[in-house]
């Protein structure tokens, strides 16, 4: 499903293997602060659930060290998605093959390195956790946006991984006038926020929203690291992690990331930073404050 507009898309690539097809954009990074002999980085990023790849490029822009950013979209976002006629529409992909295909895809565009830096924003941040615990010798530097993957909901849960939850799910697809009636009733009665009431009606606005949310989540249901497993491929790490959660954010909240600091609070690999926005951190003035953060002078 396509959701940058025309005049926004930046030119595009694709790499098929593994009966995956993953799309990805190629965005140089001029390094602000990077020296004349610094050794060129390449950043594996991933964007927002419903957002398009091109969310990414405003961090490309402030990020001080030079090389280029990889901006991959997730299945079921653009061209990315099953190929194999073997695999179901809702196939999972595992963490170990998306990282074959983003190491396929760097020797492709010839970006080969030793290691390479990670960055995941929402979901995406749930992807790039997954891909550091199952390879962390792959990565250098992780830095997480308000990262999805610390906390699962019971609804979620519900959803991805119970015959029931698709059973509900399709029905609510097959009767989404009416779910969309109660969703307002229910505002209006004010059970429930205006916040959650805009969540649902973004998610179930249309079919092809709602299809797109049921093959976009089932598709990462392997990307869900343990807050144990996170701490145990931390401490042997030798690189950097960064995550940043907003502090008005109401989709992930900063509390999110407590028990995975009370884990790894000896281990000096990894930092929190709580910055003074909600949720939408691509914002030039945010992404400023978040650079001046996890990169210190």
């Amino acid at each position: 499903m396509e959701f940058a507009l025309n005049e926004h898309k930046i030119p595009r690539k694709s790499h098929t293997s593994h009966g995956w097809r993953i799309e990805y954009a190629l965005v140089p990074i001029s390094g602000k602060d990077a020296t004349a002999n610094e050794t060129p980085r390449t950043l594996f990023a991933f964007h927002g659930f419903a957002r398009p790849l091109e969310d990414l490029t405003i961090l490309a822009e402030q990020w001080p060290s030079k090389g280029t950013m990889i901006s991959v979209h997730l299945p079921h976002h653009g061209e990315s998605g099953p190929t194999d006629a073997k695999l179901a529409p809702d196939a999972p992909l595992h963490p170990s093959t998306l990282n074959q295909i983003l190491l396929e895809i760097a020797t492709k565009e010839g970006v080969r390195a030793p290691d390479y830096d990670l960055l995941g924003y929402s979901i995406g941040g749930r992807i790039a956790l997954s891909l550091f615990t199952e390879s962390p010798n792959m990565w250098s530097r992780v830095t997480l946006l308000a990262p999805d993957g610390l906390k699962k909901s019971p609804f979620y849960q519900l959803t991805v991984h119970s015959k029931l939850g698709k059973l509900i799910w399709f029905s609510i697809d097959r009767h989404a006038d009416f779910v969309i009636r109660c969703n307002d009733l229910l505002l209006k009665r004010r059970i429930i926020s205006q916040h959650l009431h805009g969540f649902c009606a973004f998610h179930i606005s249309n079919h092809s929203m709602r299809m797109m949310v049921w093959l976009g989540w089932r598709a990462h249901r392997l990307c869900w690291p343990t807050h144990q497993k996170i701490a145990q491929t931390l401490t042997a790490w030798p690189g950097r992690m960064d995550l940043a959660f907003g502090a008005h954010d109401r989709i992930i909240p900063a509390a999110n990331g407590q028990k995975l600091q009370k884990l790894t609070k000896a281990n000096p690999s990894i930092h929190f930073h709580l910055l003074p926005t909600g949720h939408g951190m691509l914002k030039p003035s945010t992404v400023q404050k978040m650079i001046h953060r996890i990169f210190p002078s």
